[in-house]
């Protein structure tokens, strides 16, 4: 079954269901605004706001709701790098399918929040021992402003990174 109405959750043929997510990252210069979750599946690692696309809703839509409900700030313009998709233990289907925005426009200040502390981190030192291990394979490439597709192929935890495919989109 495809994916209707931009729903969350996209069934596929092997009753694998990908989550349909967006993680927006928010520049200041040379510094990323970082979320360490307080929950879900990225409990405790360091990443861009970003969540679930609701029902009906557009991944740029949702970018901006999660970036508004997860640190208080208003984002506009934002670009579209590229879409990722995250596999995990050898699986055919997308266990996680991300688009992923940058925005150097923003209004606001940020705050912490239910979903996790919210801090500046200066882009070049990043701690990407507190992040995803996919991280360090495209954060460069976002923050140099590329058109980029990524998989990501990671062991059955979803801890550790078994390899990768990015595909320029330029």
């Amino acid at each position: 079954m495809q994916r209707k109405d931009n729903s969350a959750l996209q069934s596929t043929s092997s009753d694998i269901l990908t989550l349909e997510t967006t993680i927006c990252h928010i520049i200041r210069g040379n510094e990323l605004l970082l979320i360490q979750a307080a929950r879900g599946i990225g409990r405790g690692k360091w990443n861009a706001p970003g969540g679930k696309i609701d029902p009906g809703e557009t991944p740029e839509q949702c970018a901006i709701r999660e970036v508004g409900e997860e640190t208080g700030l208003k984002v506009t313009d934002l670009v579209l790098h590229g879409e990722l998709w995250f596999y995990k233990d050898g699986q055919t289907e997308a266990w996680i399918h991300t688009y992923l925005f940058s925005t150097k426009k923003f209004s606001g200040t940020p705050h912490s929040t239910e979903e996790g502390e919210v801090r500046w981190a200066d882009s070049s030192a990043v701690d990407y021992n507190q992040m995803w291990p996919d991280d360090i394979v495209w954060w460069h490439l976002m923050l140099d402003g590329r058109k980029f597709d990524g998989k990501f192929y990671f062991d059955e935890q979803a801890s550790k990174l078994l390899t990768c495919e990015i595909t320029f989109k330029e």
